[in-house]
């Protein structure tokens, strides 16, 4: 057998990942000759065909190529983490460290984690991939994030949770609203005025659920993906909305307010997301900076 490379894995895995060799020339930051080239050196170092180049179609990976696959990604797991073994002997953290963040997280969590890593370890590279919970985490199985952060109503099943914080949606509302002023409002209470509602699953539909199970109907004036737009909309006294994070104004620089839901709802906590069974120093770095997370 040919000599075999970690290289070559990498870039296997990068063509197995995007579907094709363009997409992993650009992941990779090289030329698609040399990710052509590392793939035929690879297939002859085994001795099989592991992909199935398609004009116009990508590459689709062979029966011994769908076998080879998770078998690449544990052996440079490995390799990732006797580099890690090393670089601690030293008191030294190096590497990527690929996470997924759900998207309307990633305001208050990423630049405190950009900011704790560059004071704490400079010579580790963030990787961070914003998106759909579910995705980010279906991401993380296949081995191509190493954590996900997430709410805890979005833990998918099969992953392994750590709580970060507690968490509370909140109701929030323009500062000269009528529910402005009290202490606590109720679901019912609520269902008199306009909502905005983020559209995200699975918020929308417990949002949904708790107004029902209550024998009630949300005021619906819009749903949005976009929490500043929610945001704007309240700031202009349009709605109210639940929100987890509440600023003191609107992006355009208009009042909240906020009030707690007096109906006792389950809390929605901030949580690191992992694959069952990891634990390596970058992971446990990642938790000790969330830990601190202000």
């Amino acid at each position: 057998m040919n000599e075999l490379t970690l290289r070559q894995l990498e870039y296997f895995i990068a063509v197995a990942e995007t579907g094709s060799v363009t997409g992993a020339a650009q992941r990779s930051h090289v030329s698609q000759a040399a990710v052509s080239l590392a793939i035929t050196e690879l297939e002859k170092s085994l001795g099989v065909a592991l992909t199935i180049r398609r004009p116009a179609k990508g590459v689709a990976l062979t029966a011994e190529g769908r076998t080879v696959l998770p078998e690449a990604r544990a052996i440079l797991d490995q390799a990732q983490q006797l580099a890690e073994r090393v670089s601690q002997v030293r008191q030294e953290l190096s590497g990527t460290l690929h996470i997924g963040c759900f998207r309307t997280l990633a305001m208050h969590v990423i630049p405190h984690l950009v900011e704790w890593f560059a004071e704490h370890h400079p010579r580790v590279e963030l990787v961070f991939d914003e998106g759909n919970a579910q995705e980010i985490q279906e991401k993380m199985m296949a081995g191509q994030l190493a954590a996900c952060l997430i709410y805890e109503a979005q833990l998918s099943a099969g992953c392994q949770s750590i709580l970060i914080r507690d968490h509370m949606r909140k109701v929030v509302i323009a500062a000269d609203h009528p529910l402005a002023h009290g202490d606590g409002v109720s679901l019912a209470e609520l269902a008199h005025y306009p909502a905005v509602l983020l559209d995200e699953a699975p918020a929308l539909e417990r949002t949904l659920g708790e107004f029902r199970m209550r024998s009630l109907e949300p005021n619906v004036l819009l749903k949005t993906r976009s929490v500043q737009t929610a945001q704007n909309i309240i700031g202009r006294g349009l709605a109210y909305g639940l929100l987890m994070h509440v600023p003191s104004h609107s992006p355009e620089g208009r009042p909240l307010a906020t009030q707690d839901i007096s109906d006792g709802l389950p809390r929605n906590a901030i949580m690191l997301s992992v694959p069952p069974g990891q634990s390596t120093t970058a992971l446990r770095a990642l938790e000790t900076s969330l830990a601190q997370l202000p």
